[in-house]
């Protein structure tokens, strides 16, 4: 008898995946944050990323006194990735990837239409 609906036990043991294993999009296709060094947490953030990240970056200050850093793809995000052990790799599944200029373009074309829906709320 099968007995459908059944879910699978939650994982209760972890490990850390690097972004590659993840397919991370920051990994892929590069990221950048915007940081307000007005603040003191913005000031934190600025100097870390400056002297203490190790990661490669351009910076540009804003008209409007944010600075935002681009970072390049292939290196490694600033959000730690786990998975369960139980799971294989993602790299060894065989799950189909778009190839990286078609992802490129879906991301800046997600990024762009954000940014115009953020001017049209803005006026």
């Amino acid at each position: 008898m099968e007995h459908f609906g059944i879910a699978r036990p939650l994982a209760t043991h972890w490990r850390r995946a690097s972004c590659a294993e993840m397919d991370c999009p920051h990994y892929i296709w590069g990221w950048e944050t915007l940081i307000d060094e007005r603040t003191d947490f913005g000031k934190m953030q600025a100097d870390y990323i400056r002297h203490k990240s190790g990661r490669e970056f351009k910076e540009e200050v804003l008209a409007n006194g944010l600075i935002r850093f681009e970072f390049h793809a292939g290196q490694r995000c600033f959000r730690e990735h786990k998975v369960p052990l139980e799971r294989e790799p993602l790299l060894t599944r065989g799950v189909p990837r778009l190839p990286v200029e078609m992802g490129r373009w879906i991301w800046e074309f997600n990024q762009n239409s954000y940014n115009l829906n953020q001017r049209r709320k803005q006026g």
